[in-house]
């Protein structure tokens, strides 16, 4: 049976709102009736920047820390050293590219991101790609632990049956469990214990690794530079593993959404501080370890350590081996929270499963055990009989990264912020009056939408053939029609989009600051009875109350009774009238608790409106030509990446 034929059919797949018994006082007495639970109640768990920071350091580095010697021998030492700290700061830029773009059009993951500006296609193409990254992270995890934990229990090699059961038994005794958390944020502890066994991990290549006696047998640092600047035949290859190993976009999204107020500026922290280690951990065990072995470095550099004389060296490797297994169960949760995400948005129905709203779907437990039970299935009968890791890493690092990490963020830019490229264009090539981006007027036919135009350089003010020929060139050698082509494009369908959300009832963004949650809430409060809200500010009323029963009835009453003759006749004799009704805090007159609650939540839906829109302004973005150059060279480096790589993995 078709997977949406079935989802139409059974209740396990359809929308359904948290329900609870409570007790309700009534005049007929006590009864009890089901309610339904207000919208925190399914509102996934948040985490500190140091939480999110670890899960994000945990995203990044995975299993691809010890391949990095590796990948600087097939590089060249210069090439890999300036790759590693290239994609560092390109993954950092895509990170913070994916989450202000899905902020400025306002849906909360990328394969939503992606549907706002290039429709159906959009939409499946990046959550497939998520698929491959992600399983094929899994597999991987799986098969390291196989080939690492029955060598630490004394397991001896060639035990396939006894290797099968331990992984077995393990990944259900620790991988298992902490998946069946419902938030990422409940990883953030996990985390933090991988990234300390990562670190201790590259301290252990670091120190014990005889990188100093190979310089010394190798004619010294210089020599060695010298001759490993670049190797050009297997440079690809290199720059597939390095780019595989920054690879953490398919989980942006889940993590920035865990995130407490996940403003641009808080995200920019998280992401900067977090490829900042990483860049560093990948550095110092991939220099260190490749200056250790050279073109004798393995793919994972902890094998070369088997080889090593003495007792010291190889128990140095096993500890290795153990930091890296322990880190192999707290990263595969991370990868399969992607699966699972996915898995959400294919197969279950309703518009909060739609835009990626995991916590609201997977609050039932049934459905959490179910699906992350499935991935694991998935994910462990072929990584007990799979042997090879490179292949698997080779494929999902190929298609996956690169369709992720840069295809992704630079199509998705240059389309949500194609209006100001085109004026840019528009400016910069000499025309007379910008673009004329009349997107409203438009009608919203697909087939309008779906039109193909053709992008001329702009009509210029009155030039010389030298310059009009010069600018001809340089128009059609950066390949200017075709970004032209995409900006239109993207603005015509996020146009499209755009309408028909608003058709929709309002719907706040996983990765909307918590200010904007706090409007919400205070809406929502000032929509329900008065009663409501003086039992939620009950200390505030009942200090307003307490002042109020002591002076202001009274004065109020004699005020009400007194008469114009009797103010004047106080006037001529020189006394003071008696005070009227005094004005309170919060700006409420006297005039009962509906007047103070309503005043309270009043000044509470000010002060958060104006927090509100200070988070919004920081978060407006204004391109300009560097951010669009950015956008166009994270385009041909990820088609560069793509090409190649399809062509090494078929050559080999």
């Amino acid at each position: 049976m078709p997977p949406n034929m079935a989802a139409a059919e059974s209740p396990f797949f359809a929308p359904t709102t948290p329900r609870k018994l409570v007790a309700v006082q009534t005049p007929g007495g006590t009864s009890r009736r089901l309610r339904k639970d207000p919208p925190s109640a399914s509102r996934e768990k948040s985490t500190t920047i140091i939480g999110a920071t670890s899960n994000l350091v945990n995203a990044v580095i995975g299993a691809g820390i010890v391949g990095m010697p590796y990948a600087i021998k097939e590089t060249g030492l210069v090439a890999g050293a300036f790759l590693i700290f290239l994609c560092a700061m390109m993954t950092e830029k895509s990170l913070r590219i994916l989450i202000g773009t899905a902020k400025h059009v306002g849906v909360p993951t990328y394969e939503r991101l992606f549907e706002s500006t290039y429709g159906s296609f959009g939409f499946y193409f990046v959550s497939i790609n998520m698929i491959v990254m992600a399983y094929g992270g899994c597999l991987t995890y799986l098969m390291i632990i196989k080939d690492t934990l029955p060598v630490l229990l004394g397991v001896s090699p060639g035990d396939i049956g006894m290797e099968r059961a331990i992984l077995t038994v393990s990944t259900m005794a620790v991988i298992l469990p902490i998946s069946m958390q419902r938030d990422v944020a409940a990883l953030a502890k996990t985390s933090k214990l991988a990234v300390l066994s990562q670190c201790f991990m590259v301290l252990i290549v670091v120190i014990f690794s005889p990188w100093r006696s190979s310089i010394k047998e190798n004619g010294g640092l210089m020599h060695i530079v010298s001759n490993s600047v670049v190797n050009g035949s297997t440079v690809f290859i290199g720059l597939g593993v390095v780019g595989n190993a920054f690879t953490c976009q398919h989980g942006a999204f889940l993590i920035a959404g865990s995130l407490e107020r996940p403003t641009k500026k808080r995200w920019a922290k998280v992401t900067s501080r977090a490829l900042l280690l990483c860049g560093i951990l990948e550095a110092a065990c991939g220099i260190m370890g490749y200056l250790a072995f050279l073109d004798d470095t393995e793919g994972d550099v902890l094998n070369n350590f088997l080889d090593l004389p003495g007792q010291n060296m190889r128990r140095a490797g096993n500890v290795g081996r153990a930091l890296i297994c322990l880190t192999m169960f707290f990263v595969y949760p991370m990868d399969s929270f992607v699966i699972r995400h996915v898995f959400v948005v294919f197969f279950f129905r309703g518009r909060r499963a739609h835009d990626g709203d995991d916590a609201a779907v997977l609050s039932r437990r049934d459905r959490r055990v179910a699906t992350t039970l499935i991935i694991y299935l998935v994910c462990l009968v072929p990584a007990l009989y799979m042997e090879n890791v490179g292949s698997v890493l080779a494929i999902s690092g190929t298609i996956g990264a690169s369709s992720l990490a840069y295809i992704g963020p630079g199509l998705i830019y240059m389309a949500v912020y194609g209006e100001e490229f085109l004026v840019l264009v528009n400016e910069t090539w000499g025309a007379s009056s910008p673009p004329a981006l009349e997107y409203e007027d438009e009608p919203l036919e697909s087939s309008t939408l779906l039109s193909n135009r053709t992008f001329s350089k702009p009509a210029s003010k009155s030039e010389s053939m030298f310059e009009k020929f010069a600018k001809d060139v340089v128009w059609y050698v950066l390949l200017m029609p075709i970004w032209c082509a995409i900006a239109d494009r993207g603005q015509r369908r996020l146009n499209f989009f755009r309408q028909k959300e608003a058709l929709k009832s309002p719907h706040i963004s996983r990765i909307a600051s918590q200010q904007q949650l706090n409007v919400d809430d205070i809406q929502r409060q000032r929509s329900s009875s008065f009663d409501d809200i003086i039992e939620e500010e009950r200390s505030d009323v009942l200090e307003l109350l307490v002042y109020n029963n002591d002076n202001n009835k009274k004065r109020s009453s004699s005020f009400d009774g007194a008469d114009d003759g009797e103010l004047n006749r106080q006037s001529k004799s020189g006394s003071q009238p008696k005070p009227g009704p005094k004005l309170l805090p919060y700006g409420a007159m006297s005039g009962g608790n509906q007047a103070i609650g309503a005043a309270i939540a009043a000044k509470k839906q000010s002060e958060a409106k104006k927090q509100l829109d200070v988070a919004v302004a920081a978060d407006v973005e204004n391109p300009t030509w560097l951010d669009f150059c950015i956008a166009i060279f994270f385009i041909a480096f990820g088609m560069l990446a793509l090409s190649a790589g399809l062509v090494s993995i078929l050559l080999k």
